[in-house]
């Protein structure tokens, strides 16, 4: 009923309204339905211990997750769950709050199920977002939450240095919360960050922040997010240096800045599905399938997300595909996984994997 409802009533009125602004308003509203939690999870949530898996030790109860860039702030962490959510990423944070590119940066291409974003990292800075943590962290919720981390707008990316600690800073005052870390080095619209994905600063940064999270009483995984655009010979020489570090993980991937509109930025939806799963594909060779890929990217339903399962995709993020499918979308996805392995006889995820 409330995915109908969504879907007749709801989306064209959010539809209407400026996507940012509606985007920041859904957010702070959502914590209002806190009493009706139970009535969501009984609608969105799914339970089906073939769905289950262990990650870097972690529990995955359902492999689909929220992508990075939704709850930038971590305003409403507890509620993800409700939503159907295994997992979640928070952010990208950065060390200090800023304010992101110039409005309008968000666009909506309805006949494409896409979208454009040019944010820029805008977000409260890591010492607000953990003070905020602080206050949540006793809000009841079954969803693990991934940190995605960041530099400064302004901090040069040939200052290694800089760049180094202010991706350690964040890890430091959020080490505590986040049951994952994301290092994020393929957004296009922080200028040159994608530069980052070069051997030499990769290393740089990854090395530093393993060596933080190895002074920490509880180790805690770190990932790497890669750019759609990277060729094969990069993304071979970027996954190369990452497994040199001993990274935990890899999510492929961010959005595209081929975009084929007039409105520059990161495209995200539909048309990235294609090159997403190529990538995906790709890490899974030059891994050969020993190390966890999340799979984002183009996922709206459940082919896309079996494609990328097929492509060697251990657990899958969306996001446009929440904004265009609506609050249902998740049970959709987990209920078309379950149905094609019933189909398979499969009784594991893995089973993709292995073709």
């Amino acid at each position: 009923m409330i995915r109908t409802l969504y879907q007749s009533i709801a989306k064209p009125i959010f539809f209407r309204f400026d996507p940012e602004w509606i985007h920041e308003t859904i957010l702070h509203t959502l914590p209002l339905i806190g009493p009706l939690k139970p009535v969501m999870q009984n609608q969105f949530s799914f339970n089906d211990g073939r769905l289950k898996q262990t990650i870097w030790g972690l529990d995955f109860n359902t492999p689909i997750g929220l992508a990075g860039g939704f709850d930038k702030n971590a305003r409403c962490v507890n509620l993800w769950d409700a939503f159907g959510f295994s997992f979640f990423e928070i952010g990208t944070v950065t060390p200090k709050p800023q304010p992101g590119n110039p409005k309008p940066r968000l666009f909506r291409y309805p006949h494409r199920e896409a979208l454009i974003n040019r944010m820029g990292f805008n977000n409260d800075g890591s010492e607000v977002i953990a003070e905020r943590l602080q206050h949540l962290a006793a809000l009841p919720h079954r969803a693990l939450m991934g940190v995605s981390l960041g530099k400064q707008f302004d901090t040069p990316v040939d200052d290694l240095d800089q760049v180094v600690d202010d991706y350690c800073t964040s890890l430091k005052r959020l080490h505590d919360y986040g049951d994952f870390f994301v290092v994020n080095v393929s957004s296009p619209n922080t200028k040159n960050l994608r530069e980052l994905q070069q051997k030499e600063s990769l290393q740089a940064i990854l090395n530093a922040l393993k060596m933080e999270l190895q002074t920490k009483d509880k180790a805690k995984p770190l990932c790497v997010k890669f750019a759609p655009d990277l060729s094969e010979e990069q993304i071979n020489e970027a996954v190369s240096a990452a497994l040199e570090c001993g990274i935990d993980g890899f999510i492929a991937t961010n959005t595209t800045n081929q975009t084929g509109e007039t409105e520059s930025g990161g495209l995200s939806g539909k048309p990235l599905r294609e090159r997403a799963t190529e990538v995906v594909k790709l890490i899974a060779h030059i891994t050969e399938g020993n190390v966890p890929i999340i799979g984002c990217g183009g996922i709206l339903d459940a082919p896309d997300a079996i494609e990328k399962l097929e492509a060697g995709a251990w657990a899958l993020q969306i996001y446009t595909g929440f904004v265009y499918r609506g609050p249902g979308v998740v049970y959709d996805l987990n209920c078309g996984i379950l149905n094609e392995m019933d189909k398979r006889g499969f009784t594991h995820l893995s089973d993709f994997r292995k073709g």
